[in-house]
């Protein structure tokens, strides 16, 4: 049985959304690209498995090395749909045996708030539409939208203007278009966003931000912005860093305005602390008496 069958099965049974069916498929493809072929349940032991993460990991995209992190994606995510077609009995061979893999944690790192205005500054020099709309309103109101709510752009593409309460100004994302669709989250909108928002306001089955394009082109389209806004690129999530950091910066609660259940997830890959560490160790550790003036005798010859 080949992999993207197991995939269909399994994306069914474990309600993945679509956007995780495309990351599946993406690992699945990257095996099938080491094996020359495509691959199949019984491609999975554990033997061709660490000799296709052994290559993932020294393969390069255009003139970058394979992250870290891709590789794990990808190797969690073969794991999963192995693991699983062990338990439903669809695969005879072993279960999988492969040697834990070391965890790399990251510092965060987010957006300036200088960075996020300039970007939206630039966004509001967009021509075209989208989807009939001024792509300038499109991205600048999206983009200052993730700003104020911190919200993920999968969440505020799936908005739709029935949620959002312009004369109160608050938004609701419900728990259907959130990741793990727990629970609702709510967040208060500024005047100005408000008003701007008021321009284009439709029918109130209409996503806010619709998109016509396809769905991983917003992505390059990004990149360009922070390109031509002189900021460093780091993808939209860095948008959401930036306003949890900034949150946690001015005293308020990060971890509940991202709409976690764990501080310990908001410290660990959302609060940056160039932003929010506004004292060091420096700042506590006694001075050293070193003397009026250094002085350095060179080594003789």
């Amino acid at each position: 049985m080949k992999l993207t069958d197991i995939l269909e099965r399994y994306a069914v049974l474990m309600n993945l959304s679509p956007r995780s069916v495309m990351l599946y498929r993406h690992s699945i493809a990257k095996l099938g690209e080491f094996l020359e072929h495509e691959p199949t349940i019984a491609d999975l032991d554990d033997f061709t498995v660490a000799k296709f993460l052994r290559w993932r990991a020294t393969n390069t995209r255009g003139k970058k090395p394979i992250s870290p992190e891709s590789v794990a994606k990808d190797r969690s995510q073969i794991l999963a749909l192995w693991n699983w077609s062990c338990r439903k009995k669809i695969h005879e061979g072993e279960w999988p045996a492969l040697a834990r893999q070391k965890r790399i944690h990251r510092t965060p790192k987010a957006y300036t708030a200088t960075d996020v205005g300039r970007i939206i500054v630039q966004a509001r020099k967009r021509r075209g539409t989208i989807c009939g709309l001024p792509a300038a309103w499109w991205w600048s109101t999206i983009l200052y939208a993730a700003w104020c709510c911190g919200s993920r752009i999968g969440e505020l593409m799936q908005l739709r203007w029935r949620d959002v309460d312009l004369e109160n100004r608050r938004v609701l994302f419900v728990a259907a278009t959130r990741k793990g669709g727990a629970a609702d989250i709510s967040h208060a909108l500024p005047a100005d966003l408000c008003q701007q928002l008021e321009e284009h306001r439709r029918s109130p089955d209409d996503l806010v931000w619709p998109w016509d394009r396809q769905p991983t082109s917003i992505y390059p389209s990004m990149k360009i912005l922070c390109r031509t806004a002189g900021v460093p690129y780091r993808a939209f999530h860095a948008i959401r860093k930036a306003s949890a950091s900034y949150v946690q910066l001015g005293g308020g609660d990060a971890t509940a305005h991202l709409g976690h259940s764990d501080p310990a997830m908001t410290r660990g890959h959302y609060l940056d602390p160039a932003i929010t560490q506004t004292r060091s160790a420096l700042d506590y550790l006694p001075a050293l008496d070193l003397g009026e003036e250094a002085e350095f005798v060179p080594e003789a010859e």
